[in-house]
């Protein structure tokens, strides 16, 4: 059974989570997710499911343009445009390891809210990394080809 079948039926689907792109909030081969089929209108901040291709992408509702949703993981540093049709469920409580949250509490409203406020000033730091990173290359490798000469 599909996990659209099982929103379908069941309206829910408790799953694993798979991938990077929700870091730090949920962890690959660690955390789980239950998801709940919900009608739209989604508000910006909720987490959803959604299908691109033969592939379930859980991400977060970041801003609202005409009838498209604009998406971002929480570890990514690009934006997804989806048609409301497309989503399908939302995030509605987690389990990081043993504990269990809930996406209407306090702490988790907090780091939602601060994590798509401050995505600007980790964009910028994202790339300054790459920048030195790039820059470190070469003075390396000229010090590798030094040693492997000696």
């Amino acid at each position: 059974m599909t996990i659209e079948e099982l929103l379908q039926k069941e309206g829910k689907y408790v799953g694993p989570v798979k991938g990077y792109s929700m870091l730090p909030l949920l962890v690959e081969e660690r955390d789980s997710v239950v998801i709940c089929a919900q009608k739209p209108p989604y508000k910006i901040l909720d987490v959803v499911l959604y299908k691109r291709g033969e592939d379930y992408i859980l991400h977060r509702i970041v801003d609202i343009n005409n009838n498209e949703y604009i998406i971002r993981g929480d570890n990514c540093f690009y934006d997804e445009r989806v048609k409301e049709e497309h989503i399908l469920g939302v995030l509605k409580e987690f389990f990081q390891g043993e504990k269990h949250v809930f996406c209407d509490e306090k702490e988790y409203l907090r780091y939602s809210k601060r994590h798509v406020r401050f995505y600007p000033f980790r964009k910028f730091a994202y790339k300054i990394k790459n920048v030195f990173k790039k820059l470190l290359r070469v003075p390396y490798r000229i010090i590798l080809k030094q040693k492997n000469k000696g």
